[in-house]
């Protein structure tokens, strides 16, 4: 069951000066809608901030749950690979399969999201085990499922890889009514040829205590610690397990694409959500290797 409310999605697309040097091909309509009949009054674009010095950043998946007793360790891997990185690297944990199903108290408290399961069911992670994530969804469909240990060279050989597109995200955010607008650019930085592009949108939320398993004595206390700290938790997509489509087929140059929403955090999870620890994710993947090209990341209440 979608948890959203509502979401409202509004697409612009900015042509450059010259079609004829500057073109990409986009997908008709309803995903690209004709600047004149949009209306923004709800969600007004902003104007992003030019991109000055754009740089690939990495995503890595940490798939989870709160039965899973190597699960705290790993969030401890994921941690230090972002100290390390800064912000580089993205994290999100995708609390899904077996482990992550509600018990009886105090490991009650439900975690999955649709679109979580759905990248969990297609993925075939939970199948392997827990604790095992992505980074970036590379090597799709074999050899991209990985154990935390391997995390960290796979961070640093996503990083290594020269940006395809520069992917900025802003965010206004109503706490009267809840409202959230979210508004992206993407700016291709490389000719694009036979690749169909999606976008991402999705919504996270640190700092959430509830019971979790755990056999490391370093990490907490064992069997169960019953205060540990959530951290980086996937609260539900945006804009639908898969995201949007924004790039039909080839990209010759620049030409950004504005993609808006507009939805609402009062109802968006089954369990309550606090505004001042979430951030927006958004991601872009290749629409057949689902392997992800960029992804950036946002504070709700900035």
């Amino acid at each position: 069951m979608k948890k959203i409310l509502y979401t409202l999605p509004i697409t612009l697309l900015l042509t450059g000066i010259s079609w004829m040097f500057s073109s990409c091909d986009k997908i008709d309509e309803p995903y690209v809608v004709k600047k004149e009949v949009v209306d923004t009054t709800q969600c007004p674009v902003p104007e992003f901030p030019a991109v000055t010095n754009p740089v690939k950043r990495a995503l890595l998946e940490d798939y989870t749950g709160h039965s899973c007793v190597n699960c705290p360790r790993a969030a401890v891997t994921a941690h230090e690979l972002m100290q390390q990185y800064g912000n580089s690297l993205v994290v999100v944990a995708v609390h899904a399969g077996f482990f992550a199903k509600p018990a009886n108290a105090p490991l009650n408290y439900d975690f999955r999201t649709t679109a979580g399961t759905d990248w969990d069911d297609f993925f075939g992670i939970g199948k392997v085990g827990n604790p095992n994530g992505m980074v970036d969804r590379a090597g799709y469909p074999s050899e991209y499922i990985l154990s935390p240990s391997a995390w960290g060279n796979a961070i640093a050989n996503e990083l290594s890889k020269s940006p395809v597109a520069e992917l900025q995200l802003m965010t206004d955010y109503d706490p009267a009514t809840t409202k959230l607008c979210i508004h992206t650019k993407t700016s291709f930085l490389q000719s694009i040829s036979n690749k169909a592009v999606k976008l991402s949108v999705i919504i996270v939320e640190d700092s959430i205590v509830a019971a979790q398993k755990n056999n490391d004595a370093e990490v907490g206390a064992t069997p169960l610690i019953e205060d540990y700290v959530h951290m980086h938790v996937m609260r539900g997509a945006v804009n639908g397990s898969w995201g949007d489509q924004i790039l039909a087929s080839s990209c010759l140059s620049g030409d950004p694409v504005i993609k808006s929403y507009q939805t609402s955090l009062n109802g968006f999870n089954a369990n309550p959500i606090d505004a001042e620890h979430c951030r927006v994710i958004a991601f872009l993947y290749d629409a057949a290797t689902y392997e992800v090209l960029q992804v950036t990341e946002k504070a709700i209440t900035e």
